[in-house]
């Protein structure tokens, strides 16, 4: 389990000139128009500062006028939206979702909106649209158009809003992620709780061979709060930097970093295992998460459960910890982090998954 210095200096190499954010992915604002957020983003801007975070997506509903406020600044918020839409599957069955969509910029949005007559979008900075409504396939067109675009798309609070007993209505597109903790990472009580039941399900979807990054989101729309942090590294505070990591699936969901590689390729990603070393570090810890006193463990996980394991104080966690492995011919592995004091999972790594043929 002792990364050497050769691991080392791979995984880094991966991540040069990069640097730790923590932030928010699902919130709203009090932005005019069609927003309902109870705060403005003059008051997010300061709220962030005061829980030392670095960034918030602000995802109002069937508008873009967010997006071209004044106060808006760029790397500080995350462009994007949060429609719902009507799908109907080949069974005639409907449902319905809501979904988030990320973009390095409001152009790249609005020409999605566009694309899709749909939307009824009807353009420009205080353009409106509409929630509509889809067949499963034309959803799925979405999303490839959402990726095409160099969008990151997300499926928000799944158990909490559709509440479906079969985890495949939960999935339309391998790459896309699934809000797994919602509000609070401490929601853990099994059946009763957002963050315990998104849990359930994330793992269930890998079990039957899914490709789905896992994220955070707090979806807050009276103040801020940072239970459900997103680490991210990136070269600089922009969107057009930020977006980078996300839409690749690397990135962790929670308030530690976890960074990780097999041969050449990041969390998130597929490769070939063969003959391959997994390289993992943990660290930069966010201030909420990183408690005096407090002990810690960190996870190696494949397919058929846990295959290491390495406990630390909060000593330690002042400075990177670096574990590695050969990896085996497994589906995937992931990371995740717990606060053994606490007796919670503080942040979960997303997999990289074997590549077959």
């Amino acid at each position: 389990m002792k990364a050497t210095e050769q691991d080392i200096l791979q995984l880094e190499s991966l991540y040069a000139g990069r640097r730790p954010f923590h932030g928010e992915l699902h919130d709203h604002a009090d932005t005019g128009g069609t927003s309902d957020g109870g705060k403005t983003l003059s008051h997010w801007r300061g709220a962030l500062d005061g829980l030392k975070m670095d960034f918030a997506s602000i995802l109002d509903h069937k508008q873009v006028r967010h997006m071209y406020l004044p106060e808006w600044e760029d790397g500080v918020f995350l462009c994007g939206t949060e429609p719902e839409a009507t799908i109907t599957d080949s069974q005639a069955t409907v449902k319905e979702t809501h979904y988030n969509m990320h973009f390095e910029n409001p152009r790249l949005l609005e020409q999605l909106l566009a694309e899709f007559p749909e939307y009824a979008f009807t353009g420009g900075p205080e353009g409106h649209f509409e929630y509509p409504g889809f067949t499963r396939e034309r959803f799925g067109q979405l999303i490839d158009a959402v990726k095409a675009k160099g969008g990151f798309f997300v499926i928000p609070h799944p158990k909490q809003w559709m509440k479906s007993e079969y985890p495949i209505d939960y999935w339309y597109r391998d790459w896309t992620g699934l809000e797994v903790i919602y509000k609070d990472y401490r929601d853990i009580r099994p059946g009763k709780a957002y963050t315990a039941q998104n849990y359930e399900l994330w793992t269930t979807l890998l079990a039957m061979g899914k490709r789905i990054w896992c994220c955070a989101g707090g979806d807050w729309h009276d103040v801020c709060h940072n239970t459900a942090l997103t680490t991210l590294y990136a070269t600089k505070r922009t969107n057009a930097e930020m977006i980078k990591p996300l839409r690749v699936g690397d990135f962790t969901c929670g308030g530690v970093g976890v960074r990780m590689c097999i041969g050449n390729t990041r969390s998130g990603g597929q490769c070939d295992f063969a003959g391959q070393r997994l390289v993992v570090c943990v660290s930069d810890f966010h201030d909420s998460l990183y408690i005096r006193g407090h002990r810690y463990r960190i996870d190696i996980l494949d397919d058929q459960g846990v295959v290491a394991s390495k406990e630390v104080s909060y000593a330690d966690c002042a400075n990177p910890i670096y574990m590695a492995m050969d990896v085996q011919d497994r589906h995937f592995y992931r990371v995740e982090v717990f606060d053994l004091t606490s007796n919670y999972r503080i942040a979960l790594g997303n997999p990289i998954w074997q590549e077959r043929s």
